[in-house]
């Protein structure tokens, strides 16, 4: 079975993790397209990204912050590339989550792994994990791609719901009490106007990353931006873009981080007890 009530690493990251998360789907409030409308009649990259309401009470957190137990002190230099409110729309069923990663100072194999989990929310009694991803750092320091496989075995995301992420990094993992550094956020897939399916349809990727913008669908702009990136690492205006998304954000001092390649070894993982 995918779905799990609880799990260890949950409770730990919950422990772990400075902001407790919680709500529903019945938290969101969409933006009003005229927040942006100047924006967007000239031609400008959409600086707003915030105007949707995370769920009450729990902001998430995009950047590591300090360390604690046998965490190298470079490790806490993780960050989540979001908005600032830690949430992000999708129209995907199938998005790409993207971390940048420090160079961990004195890390041996093996010693730090890092974790994704993604859990529905909609019933904030029953917390529900329906997605685990664990597996060995990469060496060097960089940005990490980690897109929800399309897997029949992996419940569809519900429009109109949110669900909370979480990225960590777990220093000595075979240890019975592991140190664990832990950021996260909020992702809400929405369901596309009939206008936009239309609009996007006959686009290539390249050119769907404006509306992408214009709509605000953070996830979407990311995922394609970066999949064409790591394509054409030489392309110039993509790597302009990119640099300009990653600004509109304040992230500016991690858009010159080169992408890290996970090794064919480290793949999805579920429960299915």
């Amino acid at each position: 079975m995918i779905l799990r009530k609880s799990s260890f690493s949950l409770i730990a990251l919950s422990m772990a993790f400075a902001v407790a998360f919680g709500g529903s789907a019945a938290f969101t409030n969409p933006a009003n397209s005229a927040s942006v409308s100047g924006a967007i009649a000239q031609n400008e990259l959409p600086t707003n990204w915030n105007v949707f309401e995370t769920p009450e009470g729990a902001p998430g957190r995009r950047i590591g912050g300090g360390t604690r137990g046998t965490c190298p002190k470079s490790a806490s230099g993780m960050i989540a590339l979001v908005p600032e409110n830690n949430l992000g729309l999708t129209l995907s069923n199938t998005p790409t989550f993207l971390f940048y990663v420090p160079k961990i100072d004195d890390a041996n194999p093996g010693q730090i792994e890092m974790e994704f989990i993604l859990v529905d929310e909609s019933d904030p009694e029953n917390a529900q994990e329906i997605y685990h991803h664990r597996a060995p750092l990469p060496k060097g320091g960089g940005t990490i791609a980690l897109t929800l496989p399309d897997d029949e075995n992996l419940p569809p995301l519900q429009v109109n719901q949110f669900y909370s992420w979480y990225f960590s990094l777990i220093c000595n993992p075979k240890a019975s009490d592991p140190s664990i550094l832990a950021i996260g956020g909020w992702i809400e897939r929405i369901e596309p106007s009939p206008t936009l399916t239309q609009e996007l349809e006959p686009l290539p990727s390249r050119d769907r990353i404006a509306v992408y913008e214009r709509e605000l669908l953070w996830f979407d702009a990311i995922g394609t931006l970066a999949q064409l990136l790591q394509e054409n690492p030489n392309d110039s205006l993509l790597r302009q873009k990119w640099n300009a998304l990653l600004e509109s954000v304040n992230l500016s001092e991690v858009a010159q981080a080169p992408f890290l390649t996970l090794e064919p070894e480290q793949t999805s993982t579920r429960d299915r007890r």
